[in-house]
């Protein structure tokens, strides 16, 4: 983080910006980037989260009587809304952060996904149980799901998928 911090302090803007354009930097900054593109795919998975949470299959109200069908419908709006934001960290990551190459294009992003799905399974049975069991708030719920994926999920795609 320090590196970074001295990075960001040491450079100008264009120097700044080239730099995150280009594959080959430090692991901090590839980390960085690695970051915002899975904010990225958070974004994207929240907006079709509630998106069909509200309009599709209703999981937003928190009447206790309804928590078993209120975390039935979050799942699958949840398993949804992953493959929305699956494929959109995949074309981020793609385009800005690894370099492709060991595999064809179809294997690795089956891979990608492989990778993924632990933490998206464990982060679907967090969220399940916050609903059925704690009676969350579904909103609160789904903040449960992010917590399993980002470590795992960037040391698994930088050895294991990508070249580099």
């Amino acid at each position: 983080m320090r590196e970074l911090i001295r990075f960001l302090r040491t450079n100008d803007l264009k120097t700044i910006l080239a730099t995150l354009h280009r594959r080959d930097v430090h692991p901090v900054i590839q980390f960085f980037k690695y970051g915002l593109c899975g904010v990225a795919a958070l974004v994207v998975h929240t907006a079709v989260f509630f998106l069909l949470s509200r309009f599709v299959l209703p999981a937003l109200t928190t009447n206790v009587a309804d928590d078993a069908v209120r975390a039935n419908h979050a799942l699958i709006n949840s398993a949804v809304a992953f493959l929305f934001s699956n494929t959109t960290a995949y074309l981020l990551n793609v385009a800005w952060v690894f370099t492709t190459g060991r595999h064809s294009r179809l294997k690795e992003f089956f891979l990608f996904t492989l990778v993924n799905g632990p933490g998206a399974i464990s982060g679907f049975l967090v969220q399940d149980w916050m609903i059925r069991s704690l009676g969350w708030p579904t909103w609160a719920a789904n903040a449960g799901y992010v917590l399993p994926n980002v470590l795992v999920n960037f040391a698994c795609r930088k050895f294991f998928i990508f070249e580099k």
